[in-house]
């Protein structure tokens, strides 16, 4: 896992300036990591991206697949990472947010 990664079934919070993003990005262990849930906390005017890989599978939207509070699968069958998951999220409100966000899966 590189140092700028973020531990996959863990949640990560970070705190999103007014008008900023941050970049969650959950790296497997092993050699893949199979995705079960996508989860960010939801709040009202922030966007949400995921990224497989480098590509776009989910977004940008109003809402997270899933919020982080119910947890719920997103992805029946597993999605299939080799390389990275990335959760960004965008806040253009002119407010702070505390947002966490989490990865599911199983490592192999």
């Amino acid at each position: 896992m590189s140092s700028t990664a973020s531990p996959v079934n863990e949640a990560v919070v970070e705190q999103i300036p007014a008008g900023s993003k941050a970049t969650f990005v959950f790296e497997p262990d092993g050699n893949e990591l199979h995705v079960d849930a996508i989860a960010a906390s939801k709040f009202p005017g922030l966007t949400y991206e995921v990224e497989i890989d480098g590509e776009t599978r989910f977004g940008p939207a109003g809402i997270p697949p899933t919020d982080v509070d119910d947890l719920t699968t997103t992805h029946y069958p597993r999605l299939e990472a080799e390389r990275s998951v990335t959760v960004t999220v965008r806040n253009p409100s002119q407010n702070a947010r505390s947002v966490a966000a989490q990865v599911r899966g199983v490592e192999r």
